[in-house]
């Protein structure tokens, strides 16, 4: 071996004894305590992808999964007597053309609506719905054979005197009215709302008894509300209502004054609250 030969195996030796006195050193992923503001247990990567690694194992930050909680619903029920009715009624007429059709119609529609208007209800109270006008056949044996055009007048009527329903019915029917199709007795906004706040404050308390009751229980101690959620519905009752066809045909008035009556409506709360406790 010349010289410069055993020059290059000195210097390789020497340099393999620095490298691995360099790789026992090292240790990655292990940072001495020494810079502030890096909370004790903090590891930096160690450049090998892990799943699910964790950065940072310190003390619990409150987040709402470290919360204690308790799920709980309320409901309430707030009732009153129905202070509206909603009658719908109108007028139906038959012609050989729609040009007289429709001029029998608004004929007779114009002294329904002038006859309801007498009884003290106002004109913003009566709402058109529906009007069409459309052609008549009938089926025989030689085939579908034209009888006339029908028109459609419907109107929707809101009564805020309920005494005064069965008197609305019968002035609409002594004038002219041929379809009177049913009554939906129904809370007005105000009395809606009044009634929505009072099973408010119920459906509240029976959460919050539930809540208390629990806590005494389990010797827990309710210390807040995460959050509260909550839906509501208000009913209505229905009186479906319509006169015989033969008194309709023969013109004569051959029943007594209308008898209607109206029950509770009730306004329902549910709500749904999460309480924190300790």
């Amino acid at each position: 071996m010349n010289k410069n030969q055993q020059t290059f195996a000195v210097a390789s030796i020497c340099l393999s004894i620095i490298l691995a006195g360099a790789i026992i050193a090292y240790k990655p992923g292990v940072v001495e305590q020494v810079t502030t503001g890096l909370p004790v247990g903090f590891r930096f990567p160690s450049g090998v992808g892990v799943s699910g690694s964790t950065l940072y194992a310190g003390v619990a930050d409150g987040t709402s999964s470290d919360l204690k909680t308790i799920s709980l619903s309320g409901a309430g029920v707030a009732s009153a007597q129905a202070d509206q009715a909603v009658i719908n009624l109108g007028v139906e007429t038959t012609a050989e053309t729609a040009g007289e059709a429709i001029r029998e119609n608004a004929e007779l529609m114009t002294e329904v609506i002038n006859a309801i208007k007498a009884l003290g209800i106002d004109e913003d109270e009566i709402v058109t719905t529906s009007y069409s006008v459309y052609a008549q056949y009938d089926w025989t044996e030689e085939g579908r054979e034209f009888a006339g055009y029908s028109v459609t007048n419907l109107v929707q009527v809101t009564v805020k005197d309920l005494d005064m329903v069965g008197d609305v019915i019968d002035a609409a029917a002594d004038n002219g009215a041929n379809s009177i199709n049913g009554i939906s007795f129904e809370l007005s906004d105000a009395k809606r709302e009044e009634l929505k706040a009072n099973a408010y404050i119920a459906a509240i308390s029976d959460a919050q008894d539930k809540a208390d009751l629990i806590a005494e229980n389990l010797g827990l101690t309710i210390s807040g509300v995460q959050s509260v959620t909550e839906s509501s519905y208000s009913s209505a009752r229905s009186y479906d209502y319509a006169y015989a066809e033969a008194a309709m045909d023969s013109g004569a008035k051959s029943y007594v004054s209308t008898p209607i009556s109206s029950g509770d409506l009730s306004v329902t709360v549910n709500v749904y609250i999460v309480y924190l406790f300790e």
